[in-house]
């Protein structure tokens, strides 16, 4: 099996991001009051680097040796295949946020609702997406299902 990619970015995710972020930064420069650039300047950065990754999305990489999930060309996660257990497509809670979430065992890669949960040998992976069975797939010729 050769290796496959799919991504997962969202267009409206960066644009809501992008635009506070570029109106702070205007702000920033417009009143140059220190207490302003500092906060709005940082702020405004964050929000531009958050609306970069959203547009660029998550990389799911498979392979067959597990899963890599990159983004902003980082990597991020890599999920062995010998760590999988279990996967099925799932939905995900707009209560739950975007981007990366969870602490610990559980971590969501997810500008969107749907997706594919995984669960390994340390906790649970969501990984959102926009094909979820095609995720399913993947991961079926990772595992050797």
């Amino acid at each position: 099996m050769m290796a496959a990619e799919e991504v997962h970015n969202s267009v409206l995710w960066a644009a809501v991001l992008a635009i506070p972020g570029v109106v702070m930064l205007i702000m920033a420069a417009k009143y140059r009051v220190p207490a302003l650039l500092v906060c709005l300047g940082i702020s405004g950065t964050v929000m531009i680097a958050a609306a970069a990754m959203a547009l660029g999305g998550f990389h799911y990489i498979f392979s067959p040796t597990g899963v890599e999930i990159r983004t902003l060309g980082f990597s991020v996660r890599t999920i062995s295949r010998e760590e999988i257990r279990d996967y099925h497509p799932d939905r995900w809670n707009v209560v739950g946020g975007y981007g990366i979430r969870g602490l610990g065992a559980s971590k969501a890669y997810v500008w969107g609702n749907r997706g594919v949960r995984i669960k390994t040998t340390t906790g649970q992976v969501f990984l959102g997406c926009d094909d979820p069975q095609r995720v399913v797939r993947e991961l079926d010729l990772v595992t050797g299902r």
